[in-house]
């Protein structure tokens, strides 16, 4: 991955090519920092001091946001992809403490705890994953000190991303993280504009129904239909604010067979109307 150094000691790292499995390389070590991975495309396992964490964006991009507290030991398990696209942004912790003191709750929320690392991972949407590709691709700049300051523009914007989609997910650690459940979110999250009935999740987890919503309620705190509606309710709510659809057409990506019962559902969810979200937009 090519690295560069930006004042405030920002990293960016960007990755773009045919990445196939190979030998497993040998145990790293990595440093107390606050980062954010996204993998456009491919598949990677890792882990960190014997936790290992799963990224799979063959179907759909997936993010990852990280505060690690201290020094830990870091093993790519495998990497793979044609193409493997991945770009990371790093910066001391210090970032995040200061915007835990500015009262960000998803930060104060990766501050926490007494484990080496605390961490959300999510599957992204069509701007933050618009702003990855701009960081792996910038567009043509007049110089090489234009290139750099639209990246760093496009990777402080994404970090405001990152920490506005994650305000409602709690950060895991590796104390607390529960590994089926954990599959089960990722799956429901790259599948959502689908139509998730218990008998395909079933088919395509390998596991019955009990199960799944035993280890996901446990695992989450949260039941499978619950999260389910949370999340697209979630999705409409961006798809008003930022890309100025309807009401109407926020209730069909939120599955909702009538604004009526979708502006309902909104407000009860978020406190005020759905209209609201695109009167901001507009």
């Amino acid at each position: 991955m090519a690295v560069q150094l930006f004042p405030g000691d920002l990293r960016i790292g960007v990755l773009d090519e045919v990445v196939t499995p190979g030998r497993r390389p040998p145990v790293d070590t990595v440093d107390p920092k606050f980062q954010i991975m996204v993998l456009l495309k491919g598949y990677q396992r890792f882990s960190i001091d014997d936790h290992q964490i799963e990224l799979d964006a063959r179907e759909h991009p997936v993010a990852m946001m990280m505060h690690l507290r201290r020094t830990a030991k870091l093993h790519y398990d495998i990497s793979y992809g044609a193409p493997y696209r991945k770009i990371a942004l790093a910066t001391p912790s210090e970032w995040l403490h200061q915007l835990t003191a500015s009262g960000d709750t998803v930060a104060a929320s990766l501050c926490k705890g007494s484990t080496t690392f605390t961490y959300h991972i999510w599957s992204i949407d069509t701007e933050l994953t618009r702003l990855a590709t701009q960081i792996l691709l910038p567009p043509p700049q007049d110089n090489a000190t234009q290139k750099e300051l639209f990246r760093i523009s496009r990777a402080l914007e994404l970090i405001r991303r990152a920490l506005t989609d994650c305000i409602n997910e709690p950060a895991q650690s590796p104390s607390d993280a529960h590994p089926i459940a954990e599959r089960i979110r990722l799956y429901l999250l790259r599948n959502l504009n689908q139509d998730l009935t218990l008998d395909r999740i079933e088919k395509d987890l390998g596991m019955n129904r009990r199960s799944l919503q035993r280890h996901f309620k446990t695992g989450t705190g949260i039941t499978l239909s619950n999260f389910m509606r949370r999340e697209r309710l979630i999705q409409a709510r961006r798809a008003l604010s930022e890309e100025g659809f309807t009401v109407a057409q926020a209730a069909h990506i939120a599955g909702y067979s009538t604004p009526e019962n979708f502006s309902t559902a909104f407000r009860q969810a978020f406190g005020h109307p759905p209209q609201t979200m695109r009167n901001c937009a507009i």
